[in-house]
Order: structure tokens, then sequence, then C-alpha cells
């Protein structure tokens, strides 16, 4: 690996303060000298050249979803992009509105489709010049001469000028820890917050529970007086991760290392992709053995008492793969046929559904407001699902705990469906999250305790954070919203969108590299899951044969010290007690 030593030049606190960053060595130049150019949609704002070589856009009317149309463009002519590489950035830019501006920076294709090549990242210019450096990893190819440097400027009002954009490509493998980047932190993070102590003593007082096991030999008699060694093995709470059936069933090392990590680790599950509606047409191409291979996967998960949440139904934003269907009837017939069958399928196999994703979504609901004719089939969908499954109904939106669009139409969203008459139990937060805007743990409390007026179930659905290059930073915001979730009482799962690099559609935010080493994000996994929310206890019997003590609930092991043997159980919040026979080792109650 190559290893890059530069200072790091940049502090965020309201505004990142930056002396003038400079390239690292090893960098490729993907600049050719041509000039910035400037795009503007008439109905968001104007743009216009300020003075030579620097562009000015002006946002009268933002338009927070379609922040594309209002940009700024740097080509890069002199490079073909591969998937590894890395670019470094640095953008001169302020804002001239008196305020902070909101410019998203995004490496894509130069022409249509502007397919992006790697997650596009945030930054906030301040009212005075300032360079501010912004590293990509680059995830798809793009040829020579064919990708840009695009600053998507419309999602808010404001007033943007950019001077220069130099770009440099280092390839695969490089250290960039040290390259220059803007610091970011959230309110809270201090290590002594105040936030955290409060909230690490509601899990003890509230997550935990008395508990207690009466174990009877085959014959009745109570195991009196008899070490055992209690052991949690699975959370009651849904901590886990998207996973898929393919890793869960591969008869491979990685696959092996998968589920290692799936088995020690984790309480509950969604199929990233398995149990949506592409693949299940009647005519899908290799459906047999993909619906054989989910179903080995499901029942290695029951098998270790993991469950898994069922994801989705129906997507609202057109998904990718009806974006080309026309046909308003065959729309509807798609989603009706395969969520009757995935319901069949999956049954009570899945602990609960996300009926409706997406229904704000980044560009509205366009598959209901844009398509003649499935104004409803959201509602048709709903009541389908209520016919077919008594399961909790959740309702999976992004940007739950931000400034945008996304909290009030959701709110609304679920409020009407209610008033419609339809069962909503919970709301589905994904919970994506870039170092752009990371919500303190103080607004993470206030937006659940609003939405917990209007459902009484919560759940991190797809959660992951994206930094620009910010390892520590990603940790710590991990930890903290792990910490302000569980510790709240309207939550009931949190889970990431993946786990490992080899298999993340954000791989830089990945908890697991491909060689199935920790990241540092990772490490609050193995932390937090792993050490300090376990309960593993060593305790002898009574004379009745009862073990009493205060623990996590879920499921257990006990190891009957004297003989070696291991029996499973399960203890939860609303059934603290249990007495079990045991025989030969196994329960036998």
């Amino acid at each position: 690996m190559r290893r890059l030593a530069f200072s790091i030049l940049c502090l965020f606190g309201c505004l990142p303060v930056l002396a003038d960053p400079a390239f690292p060595p090893g960098g490729t130049p993907l600049n050719d000298g041509s000039p910035l150019k400037s795009w503007v949609d008439p109905a968001v704002g104007i743009s216009s050249p300020v003075e030579e070589g620097v562009q000015q856009l002006k946002i009268t009317k933002a338009d927070e979803a379609k922040p594309f149309l209002a940009q700024i463009s740097s080509s890069i002519p002199l490079s073909d992009l591969a998937p590894g590489d890395f670019v470094l950035a640095i953008i001169k830019a302020r804002s001239t509105a008196g305020a902070p501006g909101k410019i998203e920076a995004k490496i894509q294709l130069a022409e249509a489709p502007y397919t992006s090549a790697a997650d596009s990242i945030a930054f906030e210019p301040g009212t005075a010049w300032q360079e501010y450096p912004i590293t990509f990893r680059i995830t798809q190819p793009v040829g020579k001469g064919g990708a840009s440097l695009a600053l998507l400027c419309a999602a808010k009002t404001q007033a943007i000028e950019i001077a220069s954009v130099r770009t440099q490509k280092y390839p695969a493998g490089t250290d960039t820890s040290e390259f220059p980047r803007i610091r970011r932190t959230y309110a809270g993070r201090e290590p002594d917050a105040s936030w955290r102590k409060v909230a690490l003593d509601r899990i003890e007082k509230q997550r935990k529970a008395d508990l207690s096991l009466t174990i009877l030999a085959s014959d009745g008699k109570p195991l009196a007086n008899t070490k055992i060694h209690l052991k949690l093995r699975r959370h009651e709470f849904g901590f886990g991760s998207a996973v898929t059936a393919e890793l869960l069933t591969a008869d491979t090392e990685d696959g092996r290392r998968y589920r290692e990590i799936v088995d020690r680790y984790f309480s509950r599950v969604v199929f990233e992709n398995d149990l949506k509606d592409f693949g299940w047409e009647a005519n899908a191409s290799g459906k047999a053995e993909h619906l054989k291979r989910l179903d080995q996967a499901m029942t290695w998960l029951e098998q270790r008492h993991i469950s898994i949440r069922g994801h989705y139904l129906m997507q609202v934003a057109t998904p990718s793969n009806l974006a080309q269907v026309t046909d308003p009837d065959a729309i509807r017939k798609h989603f009706i046929d395969t969520a009757t069958e995935r319901l069949a399928f999956a049954n009570k196999r899945v602990c609960e559904w996300d009926v409706i994703n997406h229904p704000v979504a980044w560009s509205g609901a366009d598959l209901l407001s844009q398509r003649p004719g499935l104004a409803k089939l959201d509602r048709e969908i709903y009541h389908l699902a209520e016919k077919h499954s008594d399961l909790p109904f959740y309702v999976n939106e992004d940007k739950i705990f931000g400034p945008g669009h996304e909290p009030e139409g959701t709110f609304a969203y679920i409020q009407q469906l209610k008033q419609d008459g339809f069962r909503v139990d919970g709301l589905g937060n994904q919970a994506h999250v870039d170092d752009s805007y990371l919500p303190s743990p103080e607004q993470v409390f206030a937006v659940t305790e609003r939405f917990a007026t209007l459902v009484p179930h919560q759940v991190i659905t797809e959660f992951d954070i994206v930094t620009m290059n910010d390892d520590e930073l990603a940790a710590d915001y991990t930890r903290d919203l792990l910490i302000a979730c569980f510790s709240h009482p309207a939550y009931t799962g949190f889970l990431w969108w993946g786990f490992w690099e080899g298999r993340h559609w954000k791989p830089g935010a990945a908890s697991y590299r491909k060689d199935w080493t920790a990241t540092t994000r990772g490490k609050v996994i193995e932390q937090w899951l792993g050490h300090e929310w376990t309960t593993n206890l060593t305790l002898v019997t009574d004379d009745v044969g009862k073990v009493s003590w205060r623990g996590f609930p879920g499921v257990y092991e006990f190891v009957k010290l004297d003989s070696g043997s291991t029996v499973s159980f399960s203890v939860t919040k609303l059934n603290p007690t249990l007495e079990l026979k045991i025989g030969n080792g196994d329960m036998v109650e």
C-alpha cells in the first residue's frame, strides 16, 4: 500500500477554516486548463461569468430533489478512471449570499446518462474564497476523456462562485488517510457529552430486564445446586444488517467469513434485494434457482434464531427495473403479482414488512404522480398486504433526520395512510448519512419523539455513513447513533445497509474490508454488539433449579459445566421467566 504523508489542513466547526491545500506526491493531473462550464435551468436561476475564469450561479427557486438543475462542471480529459482509483479535487469556491452555500460534488459521465463514477460528496462553501479538498473513490470505470466533475447547486437558494477546479488521480491502494480534507464533526461528539451518559443509563434501565430460568431434568426433578454458564446469543432487539442470499449460501471462504460475522453479531437481517419485486416475474431468468437459494438462506437464519425483515413490497419512487415501462396496467400487474407471491413465499418467515419504500424519495412519488392510472397503486398494494398478512407493516424512507422535504413528506404520507384506514405499525428510517449533515443525538431524539406520536415503532433500516476520508468520524457517529437509538424505547431495531466491502453499495462505508479486517467503524460493531451489550454469566441453580439475573432479553445458551451439554432458550421483555426440561443435552420442554 502506498502511504502519502500530508498534514490535515482543515477543521469543521460552523464553517471550515482552510489553509491553501496542495496535492500530495504521486498523483496524475486530470485537468488540461479548459475553462469551467455552467448551466442553469431558467426555472431555478441564472448563471454568469463575473470575472475572468470565475463562474457564478444564482439560485432563486431551489429544487432540493434536483440539485443538477444548476451546475458548474470541469472536464477530466487527461486520463481514464478505474474502480479503486482515487481522485483528489481542490475546488476554489465561495458563497456571496451572506451565508454558507451548499454544493454537491459529483464525478460522472460527461454526457448522458451522466452516470455517477463515485459517491457524491456535499460541502458548504463559506463567504470568503477558500479551496476545498475532496477525495473521491472511483466505483465505476470511465474511459479517457469521458468524465467530468460536476458541482450541483440547485438544492438551496443561494449565490455561488467557483474560481477553479483542480484534480489529480491516485492509483488504487494509495493510503489517503493524510490527504487534505475538510474536517467535520457534529454536536454531541465530545467524549464526556452529557446526552451519552443519560442514554447509556437509560439502556441499562430500559433494555435490560430481570430474567430467570428454572431447569428441570427429564424426570421433572429440579436441576438443583448445579453450576451453569449463561451467554446471550441473540438480542431480542433487532441489531443487524442487509445481507444477500448468495453469500449466505456460498460454498466459498468469503461465504464462510460472511456467515461468521452474521452469526456472531446480528439478531436480525434484511435481504438487500432478494425480496424486492424484480426477479419475481413469472418469466424471470434464473427464478427457480434464486428461490431455492433464498429458501436455503432463510433456513440457515431460522436455525440460528436470526429474524428477517421483509423489504419491500412496493417502491413509490420508480425503481430502475420499471423505468422504461410505460404501460400502467403492466406496472400494476407486476406489483400485484410479485407482491402476492412474495407475501406467500415469506409468510411468517419474516417478522415485519416494509410495505412501501421511498414514498417521498429524492424526486417525489413519481410512480404514482407521473404514470396515468397509478395514483392509488400504493393503496392497492397496502390492501393486498393487509389481506394476506397480519405482520407489522412499515413505511420506509430516507433522510428522516435531515432538514429537507423527506421528514415532512413522510409524516404527511403516513398520517394520510392512517386517515384512509390503513394500519401503519412503524417507520423505517433508512438513515443513509454523510458528513455534509450529521444530525446531532438531540436532533435524533427530537425527530424520533415526533414520529412516536404517529406510529408505535421505529427501526433504523439501512444505516451507513460516508465521510471525506475520515473513518474516525464515521466510527464516532456510528457509535453515537447506535447508542441514541438503542436508548429510545420507540426503536425495535438498528440495521446497517451491508457490512463487507466485497458486497456493499458504497464500499468506502463498509465495516469490514475485503480481507475481512475490521475498519475503525467496524470495530464499533465488535465493541458494542460483541462486548458492551452482552450478557455472559456463570451461576449456580438454587434448590428448585432456578437462576436469576439481570441482562438483555433474547436467545440464550446455557452450558451445564459438569457435562458440557448446551441448551438454547429464549426469554423476552414480555416473558422474562422460563421453565424448561432438559434431557441428553437437548431441550425437551
